[in-house]
């Protein structure tokens, strides 16, 4: 979550922008009112894996049902946890959510879950490890069911000294093949602890022995994964660098532990699990990462150390990276949707619908030769004849031009393209014809919540002059960090625009007035919550309003709205 940025003075890199003045408007319109149906079809354009995008997830896999198969249990950043159950095979895995299934277990943030049967009375128990900066950080939470497994009731065991100071990350095993299950728990400066299973008749305890990872570091949030084969321990760490790490203990007088690096590299925070296969001699290895992608490996010889990258585990779904902001333009009539995200990448995807596979494809490489600041959005356009891509960032607005072609492209900064157009901070690009004289406006979210809006008319050097647009958008104001989408229809002009609480607001201007439209404000789209920072790009297509928004977390929902219900007076 970036921190609130202060409002900055508008820096000027050439003459100022003209102000279009409220000399150019009739009397504001009556007020007009305007609501939304929206029904949910992301999993037909960006997600058929049935599983959200979830940063810093830690998943866990444990048959809960008894059916023979495994669910997957995740951990989640807001402390809670989700089950997965698998209706297709461990290769080709099909996810669905069982909603509610582990309501009453939540713990501070950063949850990370194990499942086991630890008091042996059949029926497995829910261990949570606690993260975040809290009191609370690095605690092991014991939950057993006292429901049906169908429709467990979840409660707390108390359970003392379970504690390894911060971010407790925990794994069980019978470590000492007495039958039962004993804990070993990962902390966020790279230390493994292990707790003994010392349970009698029910009675849930662990004890703490202090010496069995001594001298073992594996670098910052250290992760385990532990299972059995046959007669050996197998446990495999990852930690907040993408390394992953086979241990083994080197036993002798004084024994020690040797980590040894695995040919396996995650991008950031490896988070191992393992998870059964046909043969009940090995196990495969599921490693999810803190951007929210999971990752899946195959055992190939059964020694825990050479590992083969296998298709997706969660197939079907788009991953454009933390903080997502889509914006879909139709350039030379074919449909184009940029998307940035939290680090400044850029990604276009084109749209190709079929009878299999998600309709959207990524263009690889498209724009790799642009770097730019945190929070990207990027807007496709053409300028010219050839394409022009408006970029916006947490820094502001850079222009450029791409001087190659569509299949080759190359992309050439246009210093001046944007000139006169003030420094904005959080800038989110949209373009549209506002005013229907056949060119487009450029208008710019902000980080203080606002929209500003630009036109421009040609100059003697070719090159834009931007004029602003001010009292066109005085009334369009939402909770920080605007994102705007435009649709228009017969009768009137919409903004929907995103903000930091994850919802998106709807402003209206009457068209059917001559000049330049006068927006209101037209209250929230019913049924729309994204996971803060939400991002809407917005097309209309025959009466439907084609809705897709990003969200921090990086998931893209796409929503199917139908026509606009008018008030007073625009009702046909």
């Amino acid at each position: 979550m970036p921190a609130p940025f202060p409002q900055e003075e508008e820096v000027k890199a050439g003459p100022p922008a003209r102000e279009v003045t409220a000399d150019h408007f009739l009397p504001a319109p009556p007020e007009l009112k305007t609501a939304l149906r929206c029904d949910d079809n992301t999993e037909r354009f960006f997600n058929r894996s049935g599983i959200e995008v979830l940063p810093f997830v830690r998943p866990t896999f444990f048959d809960m049902d008894g059916d023979g198969m495994q669910e997957m249990i995740l951990g989640t950043k807001d402390g809670s946890l989700l089950l997965y159950k698998n209706s297709g095979s461990t290769e080709i895995p099909r996810w669905t959510l069982v909603k509610h299934y582990f309501d009453g277990i939540k713990a501070g943030v950063f949850s990370s879950p194990a499942a086991g049967d630890i008091d042996g009375d059949g029926q497995p128990e829910i261990l949570i490890g606690t993260g975040g900066f809290s009191t609370d950080s690095g605690k092991v939470i014991v939950y057993r069911n006292y429901g049906r497994v169908t429709g467990p009731t979840w409660e707390e065991i108390p359970v003392q000294d379970l504690d390894v100071g911060n971010e407790a990350s925990p794994a069980l095993v019978d470590l000492d093949h007495d039958g039962r299950l004993d804990l070993i728990v990962g902390n966020s400066s790279g230390r493994l602890f292990l707790f003994r299973n010392k349970t009698i008749r029910g009675r849930i305890s662990f004890s703490k022995d202090n010496g069995y990872f001594r001298g073992l570091n594996l670098g910052l949030y250290a992760v385990p994964a532990a299972t059995s084969s046959g007669n050996k321990t197998v446990i495999i760490a990852g930690n907040s660098m993408g390394k992953l790490y086979l241990l083994k203990r080197i036993p002798g007088k004084k024994p020690f532990w040797r980590k040894e690096p695995l040919p396996i590299w995650i991008s950031s925070f490896a988070a191992p699990a393992f998870i059964q296969t046909k043969s009940p001699e090995k196990k495969d290895l599921v490693v999810a990462d803190g951007n929210g992608q999971v990752h899946y490996f195959k055992n190939k010889e059964v020694n825990y150390r050479e590992w083969e990258l296998a298709p997706a585990f969660v197939t079907e779904r788009l991953m454009p990276g933390p903080a997502c902001s889509p914006a879909v333009t139709h350039v030379n009539d074919r449909p184009y949707m940029v998307v940035g995200n939290l680090y400044g990448d850029l990604r276009l995807y084109e749209y190709a619908p079929s009878s299999s596979g998600l309709p959207w494809t990524a263009r690889q490489g498209f724009f790799k030769s642009i770097s730019l600041p945190g929070f990207s959005r990027g807007v496709l356009t053409l300028w010219q004849d050839n394409y022009l891509l408006i970029a916006g960032h947490e820094n502001g607005l850079t222009a450029f031009l791409n001087t190659g072609t569509l299949e080759k492209p190359k992309w050439v900064e246009q210093k001046d393209f944007l000139k006169s157009i003030p420094k904005i901070l959080h800038a989110a690009p949209a373009i549209f014809d506002i005013d229907g004289d056949g060119k487009w406006e450029l208008m710019v979210g902000d980080a203080e919540g606002n929209v500003q809006g630009f036109r421009y008319r040609t100059g003697k050097d070719g090159g834009p002059e931007w004029e602003r647009i001010s009292d066109c958008f005085s009334e369009v104001k939402v909770n920080r960090f605007a994102t705007p989408a435009f649709i228009k229809d017969s009768d009137a002009l919409y903004i929907l625009v995103g903000q930091q609480d994850g919802r998106v607001k709807i402003f209206i201007a009457d068209t059917r007035i001559p000049g330049l439209p006068l927006f209101q404000e037209s209250g929230y789209i019913e049924g729309i919550q994204a996971n803060t920072h939400s991002s809407p790009t917005a097309v209309s297509t025959d009466g439907i309003i084609e809705l897709s928004v990003g969200d921090y977390n990086g998931n893209l929902k796409h929503f199917a709205c139908k026509q606009m219900l008018k008030e007073n007076g625009l009702d046909k």
